[in-house]
């Protein structure tokens, strides 16, 4: 009788074993996989963007921003606002005022993009934009790559232009270009620089062209010139410092 208990434990004992090696071999099995996470996206309802553009909601896979940049429909224009720094997740009733510099014209299409922040949370010319995240701010519809051609790959060619910001000023300090020219502006001075159209303080020549914020030495801001005229400008934080911009 004895004997017969020692053989069912033993017995019991086996099968256990045996019903636990297959229950980790195959508890994955039956556990759902994990939902992937949501792909950058905003949605607008459709508004009339003339003072402020209000995002219904955003979804970041990675922190950054809702930038509002101008657009004639065809061609992307420049940054005009950004939202503060938003953590990973979705956000929503984002507004993004304008600013006193706007001015709105009826041939203007704002878009509403995500840029990734670069990771300083500090809005620059280092953070990715998200192209595919883009919509038309007053119609909330998507945004069609080739908008974004002119920007990366201007279709005139013209290409791009450097002008150095030093302890002494911008140089060269008048600049003559074709339309569609992209500039950029480096820091080589040892004082942050904040480059924007004249007049100051307002901006309000070409108040698209404007930095917005100061930047240290070695960094950059870039602009597209996409607009005939002469453009005189300055840096905000020194404005006896100027240049001029003449686009042909």
């Amino acid at each position: 009788m004895k004997n017969k208990i020692i053989s069912i434990i033993v017995s019991v004992a086996v099968l256990g074993g045996i019903g636990y090696f297959f229950f980790e071999q195959n508890k994955d099995a039956n556990v759902p996989a994990s939902q992937p996470t949501e792909a950058e996206e905003i949605k607008v309802s459709p508004q009339e963007a003339r003072t402020s553009v209000t995002i219904d909601s955003a979804t970041f896979t990675k922190g950054g921003y809702v930038v509002v940049r101008g657009s004639d429909g065809k061609r992307i224009g420049q940054v005009i606002e950004i939202s503060s720094y938003l953590p990973t997740g979705t956000h929503t009733n984002i507004t993004i005022e304008l600013g006193a510099f706007y001015t709105y014209n009826q041939e203007d299409q704002l878009i509403a993009m995500i840029y990734h922040d670069d990771g300083d949370k500090s809005f620059n010319e280092l953070d990715q934009p998200i192209n595919s995240s883009a919509v038309f701010a007053e119609t909330g519809n998507p945004v069609i790559a080739s908008v974004f051609e002119h920007e990366v790959a201007p279709s005139d060619g013209m290409g791009m232009v450097t002008v150095r910001y030093t302890n002494t000023g911008f140089e060269p300090v008048k600049l003559t270009v074709p339309v569609g020219t992209m500039v950029e502006f480096i820091n080589q001075s040892d004082e942050e620089m904040w480059v924007a159209s004249n007049m100051h303080p307002s901006h309000e020549i070409l108040s698209t062209f404007d930095q917005f914020q100061g930047v240290g030495k070695s960094q950059s801001y870039m602009y597209t010139f996409d607009k005939k005229g002469i453009w005189p400008y300055h840096d905000h934080i020194n404005p006896a410092l100027e240049g001029v911009i003449t686009v042909e």
